[in-house]
């Protein structure tokens, strides 16, 4: 077992550089290769299929989109293409700018009926909805949002897009890989540790990837949080219009969450808190910042909309 693993350490020693590019490299083209090829990517993973056909995008929803890319002065030359999802908020990637464009997928559920329909059977988490339920009502209430909060909603994805902020979310992993690699290297020639038991430096570089990795969760989840507590911002700084369906559409998605919470049982209770927020999965990671945040973050900009003269 030694030999192999000797031989692979010197290998490693040798060509350490290159595999650090290339690892590097490797980690920011698989993050944002999403971005890159959205179509059909994003369609093939998210577009709603009834009774097994994909639905085409209607003419509701196209009006909708071309309405928010209107207000927002989007040039001409930026391409997107929108396509009908099953999922309860709008999903979207690409950049606009390249000739691959971008894409955004409109929840079916804001054209009303095909989902909230009480005969027509939806699934959440492997569970049947019940619409005559109390629960199933104010999940049917919580998927019916104004005019202004569709709005928000796309526009907020199209803020995303335009920024270009799946770049930088693509720099954190290549960025720790090498900043654990350099800062393991500076120490362990610091201490000496190359001349001495390859067991300990197995140790050393073990502690380090942890190291490494607790500072990647770090700043990953601290960028997720700054990105979308600016996209809310930016958006609802559209319009009062858009400011007060922002409001409207956090209310609604905490309310969707606290009828799923009810809906799903023991699940739900493992899935959403009593305010409606996401539970994390990971004790240390809290990966995105909470709907009643956001939330409260909207409501205050849609207050100083109101009144302009306070802050």
């Amino acid at each position: 077992m030694a030999g192999p693993l000797w031989r692979a350490a010197a290998f490693i020693q040798r060509h350490r550089t290159s595999l650090l590019v290339s690892s590097c490299s490797g980690l920011f083209g698989a993050q944002v290769s999403y971005h890159l090829i959205p179509d059909p990517l994003v369609q093939w993973l998210y577009q709603y299929w009834p009774q097994g056909q994909p639905a085409p995008l209607s003419l509701e929803l196209q009006s909708l989109f071309q309405e928010v890319l209107q207000d927002m002065g989007i040039p001409s030359g930026h391409c997107y293409k929108a396509f009908t999802t099953f999922t309860f908020q709008p999903v979207s990637a690409g950049f606009p700018r390249l000739p691959a464009g971008a894409v955004v997928g409109i929840p079916a559920s804001f054209l009303g009926s095909p989902v909230t329909n009480t005969d027509q059977p939806v699934v959440v988490h492997g569970q049947r909805v019940d619409w005559h339920t109390p629960s199933g009502t104010r999940l049917r209430d919580a998927l019916t949002l104004s005019h202004d909060a569709q709005k928000f909603a796309l526009a907020r994805e199209v803020v995303y897009l335009e920024s270009s902020a799946a770049v930088l979310q693509s720099l954190p992993a290549p960025a720790c890989v090498a900043g654990t690699w350099a800062l393991g290297v500076g120490v362990k020639q610091a201490l000496g540790l190359y001349g001495g038991p390859m067991n300990l430096r197995a140790a050393f570089n073990l502690m380090a990837a942890v190291v490494g990795f607790v500072v990647y969760a770090f700043v990953t989840d601290s960028l997720t949080h700054t990105l979308e507590g600016w996209l809310d911002r930016r958006t609802a700084s559209l319009s009062k219009a858009y400011a007060q369906g922002g409001v409207e559409f956090y209310e609604k998605v905490l309310s969707g969450n606290l009828a799923l919470r009810s809906l799903l049982g023991k699940h739900g209770e493992k899935l959403y808190t009593p305010s409606g927020n996401i539970i994390p999965r990971h004790w240390f990671r809290v990966k995105h910042l909470p709907y009643t945040t956001r939330r409260d973050s909207v409501l205050q900009m849609w207050r100083r909309t109101l009144n302009p003269g306070h802050s």
